[in-house]
């Protein structure tokens, strides 16, 4: 798991590959990971061999903030906002969850989540909130 850059073996803040996110929980296909630094964000990448690995990062307050899934070359391919605010795209309101397609999260690649994402969303919120604490 890492961020921008950590291809390389280091991210754009100087920071070695596997340092920047933990893990604290994996169910099934899911890795729920926290942040190491600061306000919680998602990782950009991933190097798991695992190609339909979905990763869950969990914040500070230990609820899911971010569902990702990554391409066949581990970079981002889509993201469900679980929490956090909404986005306008032609004018209109996408109210949270919605979902992000692609690395530029411009409005212009929101959209509200569909029957498969919102099936996604819920089985690794189930997993979650109904894991042994």
């Amino acid at each position: 798991m890492g961020g921008r850059g950590a291809a390389s073996g280091i991210s754009d803040k100087g920071r070695k590959y596997g340092t920047e996110y933990h893990s604290v929980l994996k169910k099934d296909n899911i890795k729920f990971v926290k942040y190491n630094f600061g306000s919680t964000t998602s990782p950009l990448e991933t190097m798991s061999a695992d190609k339909k690995r979905i990763y869950a990062t969990v914040n500070n307050q230990e609820k899911v903030k971010f569902i990702t899934g990554y391409t066949q070359n581990g970079k981002l391919a889509w993201q469900i906002d679980v929490s956090g605010k909404g986005h306008y795209k032609n004018g209109k309101k996408i109210e949270t969850p919605h979902i992000h397609i692609g690395t530029n999260h411009v409005d212009a690649k929101v959209y509200s989540l569909n029957k498969r994402q919102r099936k996604i969303m819920h089985k690794v919120l189930f997993a979650w909130y109904n894991r042994e604490k």
